[in-house]
């Protein structure tokens, strides 16, 4: 097994960076598409693995399409949400709708433009399955999520007039905790339907790319997370109650609410709880960003040790919830500090943690089996289509 390396550095990115915040603000936003290209081209080239690096092949014209028709359909939206809010409301119902083939042309197209040695890989998954994962089934979820209980909202107190119906208030308990257990289900199955299509679609040169990863699996992580959740939240709040008793009093807190009507009084109030509650939103952000390390890098090492690459090359992620959890912080941190000035070091930063803690293996004839991609892709010849980039990822 030998990991991927990232060989660029914070100062050569920030010089990239800074051109393409400039460029962008001086054209009004229409280099962007430009921008794009340029940072893709500065990763994939940075990312090596044995010493060859990846390529990205599209140009800022390519991407220049996909962005004209997305300014053009905010432009339409804010028209229309002038003119009529139902007409605003149907044409991001139509966008929704639209979301699937979005996700799955994005693919086709990033996939392509991308290349290792020399090789391009692709993506062959179908359009009828990018609406079932993205469309149906959390449409699905959102009912499970939403539906029960706004019927049980509407209907309880219908029932509760009627007496011959009683029953029905009395099963409504059960009927909202098979709802919750269905959408945990569901959560799952979106989970493993999702990654496997992404995965399984993607080619690298004619090899074939396949995971078999369980519904089950995602199901045991979030449930973890969820308990993970549950402890940091009640310890958050714990020590924010124990700082706001020592340092404002809860008298303070009900006097809050007796000086509702003295503005003046409120607002001199309101000075002495605002550290309290900034504290608190600050310990809500890392506390997210502790439980998203965990949840990601768990998801993380079991779709890479259940990955493939022609039933011949294996992948392994060693990344921890650790060091992710401590970089994203950090990385949260020098951007506030800096007004954003430190965005391309964080970025930077994060790049070679995930490559670091990515492993492939090239043994077993690895040299061998990247040739005959390379002679395959020769006869293949190049295949240019047309561009419609989203930044869509696997999320892993």
């Amino acid at each position: 097994m030998k990991a991927l390396s990232f060989e660029g550095s914070g100062s050569e990115y920030f010089k990239i960076w800074i051109v393409n915040v400039l460029l962008t603000i001086v054209t009004l936003g229409l280099y962007y598409p430009w921008a794009k290209v340029r940072n893709y081209r500065y990763f994939y080239a940075n990312s090596t693995l044995e010493g060859r690096n990846f390529e990205y092949h599209a140009t800022g014209k390519q991407l220049f399409l996909g962005f004209l028709v997305a300014m053009v359909l905010f432009i339409i939206y804010i028209v229309i949400q002038q003119v009529s809010p139902i007409g605003s409301l149907l044409l991001i119902a139509v966008l929704f709708l639209a979301v699937p083939w979005l996700i799955w042309r994005s693919m086709k197209f990033s996939m392509r433009m991308t290349s290792y040695s020399n090789v391009r890989f692709g993506f062959e998954g179908k359009l009828g399955q990018s609406y079932m994962n993205f469309f149906v089934y959390p449409f699905i979820l959102l009912l499970a999520v939403y539906g029960v209980p706004i019927a049980a909202a509407y209907f309880m107190p219908k029932l509760m007039l009627d007496p011959s119906l009683s029953w029905v208030s009395s099963i409504m308990p059960i009927v909202i905790i098979i709802a919750f257990v269905f959408a945990f289900y569901m959560y799952a199955l979106i989970k493993k339907k999702n990654t496997t299509y992404m995965i399984n679609g993607l080619r690298y040169g004619q090899g074939k790319f396949f995971t078999d990863v369980q519904a089950r699996k995602f199901a045991v992580i979030a449930l973890k997370t969820i308990g993970m959740t549950i402890v940091i939240m009640g310890a958050m709040a714990l020590v924010i109650g124990v700082i706001v008793n020592v340092t404002v009093g809860m008298e303070a807190l009900m006097e809050l609410k007796d000086a509702a009507e003295d503005p003046a009084l409120m607002q001199e109030k309101m000075g002495e709880i605002m550290p309290i509650i900034g504290l608190a939103y600050l310990g809500l952000i890392l506390a997210t960003m502790i439980i998203l390390a965990y949840a990601t890098t768990r998801q993380r090492t079991y779709v890479y040790e259940n990955t493939t690459l022609d039933n011949k090359i294996t992948f392994e992620s060693t990344l921890k919830a650790r060091p992710y959890a401590w970089v994203m912080i950090s990385n949260f941190v020098l951007v506030l500090l800096t007004l954003g000035l430190a965005f391309p070091w964080t970025k930077v930063r994060m790049a070679r943690l995930m490559l670091e803690n990515t492993f492939v293996d090239t043994e077993a004839g690895f040299y061998e089996y990247i040739t005959q991609k390379q002679d395959e892709e020769s006869s293949l010849g190049e295949q240019i289509g047309d561009a419609f980039d989203v930044d869509v990822g696997l999320g892993f």
